[in-house]
């Protein structure tokens, strides 16, 4: 059964979800910093796929600096310009999170069970896509910074990735990844409801002459006899 949303107790619960949330997430964050790390790592070997370690982008955490950021090294390309690891502020990169999950949390389900593995399924896509945000950004700085390398067109799709990506993750994509879970459940009861008056099954299939469908006229013929 679809369970509707009540607009004003949606928004009381999501309010009281996400201050909750933001006040719970700041411990939490280095944490998943890390986590977002050994992701991304794996994320960059998909996109470089070289045998040659030295040729790989290097991705590591300094938390002397900065517990939540992100630092990339490319070995061949870096000491050519004189440049040392760049950072990524995860804390930016992660932050839609915050807005995610009470989001899930306060979209009525009909059981516990069903709510969380929705929020699961989010946080699942949020990981794809913060990881793709990191990815994107690295490479735009390589187009930007290390022309030559990389075609036209490549360039032009990395910088217009990683502006998409600035605009969206952080408020954008939350709304989108809830309202492509929760879809059904926000749009209005009549497009699922059926013609007053009918059953389930009677609006499937129009009814002959007479009222009666032919299953029922031969049960009734049957007890005639």
């Amino acid at each position: 059964m679809r369970r509707r949303i009540n607009p004003w107790w949606f928004l009381v619960r999501l309010v009281v979800l996400l201050v909750a949330t933001y006040f719970l997430w700041a411990p939490l964050a280095p944490s998943y910093a890390q986590f977002l790390l050994r992701a991304s790592q794996v994320g960059i070997w998909l996109t470089e796929l070289t045998s040659e370690p030295a040729q790989r982008t290097q991705l590591l955490m300094n938390v002397a600096r900065s517990p939540t950021a992100i630092f990339y090294y490319q070995p061949q390309l870096f000491p050519l310009h004189g440049l040392d690891p760049q950072g990524i502020p995860a804390e930016w990169v992660m932050a839609n999170l915050v807005l995610l999950v009470p989001l899930m949390l306060a979209t009525p389900a009909a059981t516990w069970r069903e709510r969380i593995g929705k929020l699961v399924l989010a946080l699942a896509v949020a990981l794809v896509l913060q990881v793709a945000d990191i990815i994107v950004g690295i490479k735009s700085f390589y187009v930007s910074n290390f022309p030559g390398i990389w075609g036209p067109a490549a360039t032009q799709i990395y910088q217009f990735l990683d502006a998409f990506f600035q605009s969206w993750d952080t408020q954008l994509f939350p709304f989108a990844i809830w309202a492509g879970i929760n879809f059904r459940q926000l749009l209005p009861e009549r497009l699922f409801a059926a013609r007053p008056g009918t059953t389930p099954d009677a609006a499937r299939r129009t009814l002959p002459a007479g009222g009666q469908s032919r299953a029922e006229r031969r049960r009734q013929q049957r007890g005639e006899r």
